[in-house]
């Protein structure tokens, strides 16, 4: 067994994760009370890790002087969430739409305005727009967060959590640097890590569920986590995602496709969308293509200034032109975006102050319903989910830190995590992390298996899951970036077993998620949220009642 440096680290607060979520957190834990000390841990380099920093760079923008914001929600909770969302919590992320982007301007980021001083905005949907917010954005919120006292510590992956007494007691994890094993002790936890997309996805694999995985070892509920399955049209051969493509796809008898599964303006790309394109490839009437005459100009990257982002994406641009040529062939792109970390308005877990933030509690929050983590059916919500739990989070996370004294950690659950932690590294032989990653991707990558499900579909994706999970136990890693690998694998086969297995118990379909064999929404019997916890070496599904009575927008039973 090698040896391998120590350190123990304290603080107020610990944020696991310096994407948009984690600086936000910080950002607005520091405005409530500056004295409080903030350490930021992040894997990669908090500032440039993340989503929001090699995406679209959009955000979603509410005109209240067009629509309320109990409209949007009566809307979406129609025709997006299907009834299992929050939404005392939905009305609150709107509400505060116009506040959080005047506070990411306040913050340093720059979005584009027009000449009257107004946003440069967008429609996008029926009651939505979007705005266009310049990639350096996490980099404008690190440097304020530095200005306001803020530590960070790069290259240190946290593998576990801590706790004593059934409350957060820190953390553990290591440098993938040079295998530095760091004990983090601090009174308020924050988890900002980001989905779980395994690897799949070109930007969107960052999130690898590694904060999920953390949380339910450590004891805390998971919910909705079957709604982690996400698609996006792509161009087969760039895999270039399309976003709005879905409204022009024709199979290669020249039928326009898209009315088969929609009458009318949608927010975004439906399942029903992917699943109109397994239906006609299984029927040999692909490929399937997008007509390129009907889509129009991009005004996106006409009335958006955005310099920061001008060269990522015109080199992006030029090669996936290069592979694409003429060819308008579609296909779906698994994406993911599992967050099922359930927490409460303050964002707080089931487990006494621990917070989960971001695209780590999007669904774990139920504030929108049946549909996955951002995009969400609603584009630009990502970042902005991302800022509002950030915000939410901060009273609560604060208060506990000024309020109570830093807890004890236990020191044999510590060495647990060090031996659990670093044994990959110390077998003399196994199995790489791709393999196990490998099998997962089989499980969760073909749209049938979990887009367009079914029982029998779903029972293949499991003998896969099952696989990865045999070989997870001897996975061998030959350095510490490889530790890291084999860390974010054993997430991924966690993430992939709560997500069938939820998948498998819901027998109806709603929202975002369809199953071939149970077509219809069932409120008589559905009307629930599944939830998922660790009992001893098990995992142990359950019901929770969606308390829909309290709230304006009500269900036909």
């Amino acid at each position: 067994m090698d040896t391998y440096e120590r350190e123990n680290l304290s603080a107020d607060v610990l944020i696991i994760g310096g994407g948009i979520a984690g600086l936000a957190a910080a950002i607005s834990v520091k405005e409530i009370n500056p004295d409080l000390d903030i350490l930021i841990v992040e894997k990669q380099t908090a500032g440039y890790s993340g989503k929001a920093c090699r995406g679209g760079g959009v955000l979603q923008y509410f005109d209240f002087q067009k629509i309320k914001p109990e409209q949007f929600v009566e809307y979406h909770v129609h025709n997006i969430g299907c009834y299992l969302g929050d939404q005392d919590l939905l009305f609150k992320y709107v509400s505060m739409n116009n506040h959080m982007l005047d506070k990411l301007v306040e913050w340093g980021a720059k979005l584009p305005k027009r000449a009257d001083g107004s946003y440069a905005v967008i429609p996008t949907g029926p009651m939505t727009a979007m705005i266009g917010v310049d990639l350096d954005i996490t980099i404008k919120l690190r440097r304020t967060a530095e200005k306001m006292g803020v530590r960070f510590l790069d290259k240190v992956a946290v593998s576990d959590l801590l706790t004593t007494d059934n409350r957060i007691a820190g953390a553990t994890g290591y440098s993938i640097l040079d295998g530095t094993f760091y004990t983090f002790n601090a009174k308020s936890v924050i988890l900002a890590t980001g989905s779980q997309n395994y690897r799949i996805g070109p930007m969107w694999g960052s999130g690898r569920g590694d904060g999920i995985a953390a949380a339910y070892r450590a004891g805390a509920k998971m919910r909705n986590p079957e709604f982690g399955n996400f698609a996006q049209l792509v161009r087969v051969k760039s895999h270039r995602e399309v976003v709005f493509g879905e409204n022009y796809m024709y199979n290669k008898l020249g039928e326009h496709i898209t009315k088969n599964f929609r009458s009318g303006p949608e927010p975004d790309i439906s399942s029903t969308a992917i699943a109109e394109w397994f239906m006609q490839m299984s029927m040999a009437k692909g490929p399937i293509v997008l007509k390129l005459e009907e889509r129009g100009g991009n005004s996106i990257y006409t009335i958006w200034d955005r310099p920061y982002m001008a060269p990522f994406w015109e080199l992006n641009n030029q090669w996936a032109d290069k592979a694409d040529g003429d060819d308008w062939e579609v296909c779906p792109l698994f994406i993911g975006e599992q967050s099922p970390v359930k927490v409460g308005h303050d964002m707080q877990t089931t487990i006494p102050g621990l917070y989960a933030i971001g695209d780590t509690s999007y669904c774990g929050s139920a504030l929108a319903g049946a549909v996955p983590a951002p995009p969400g059916r609603n584009r630009g919500s990502g970042i902005l989910n991302a800022v509002f739990s950030g915000m939410m989070c901060a009273q609560s996370a604060a208060d506990n830190a000024s309020n109570t004294s830093l807890p004890p950690v236990d020191k044999n659950q510590v060495e647990e995590c060090f031996t659990s932690a670093f044994a990959p590294l110390w077998r003399d032989s196994g199995c790489g992390a791709k393999d196990v990653i490998r099998y997962i991707q089989k499980a969760v990558g073909p749209m049938e298996r979990s887009v367009y499900m079914s029982d029998h579909r779903i029972a293949t994706a499991m003998k896969y899951v099952e696989k990865a999970k045999e070989l997870s136990v001897s996975m061998k890693a030959n350095d510490f970036h490889d530790l890291l690998a084999c860390h974010e694998a054993n997430a991924m086969v966690l993430s992939a077993e709560m997500q069938f297995r939820a998948a498998e118990m819901r027998t109806e379909s709603r929202g975002w998620f369809l199953r071939e064999d149970y077509p219809e929404m069932d409120n008589k019997n559905w009307l629930k949220w599944i939830i998922v916890r660790k009992d001893g070496d098990t995992m142990k599904l359950g019901t929770e009642d969606v308390p829909y009575e309290k709230w304006p927008v009500k269900p036909q039973i």
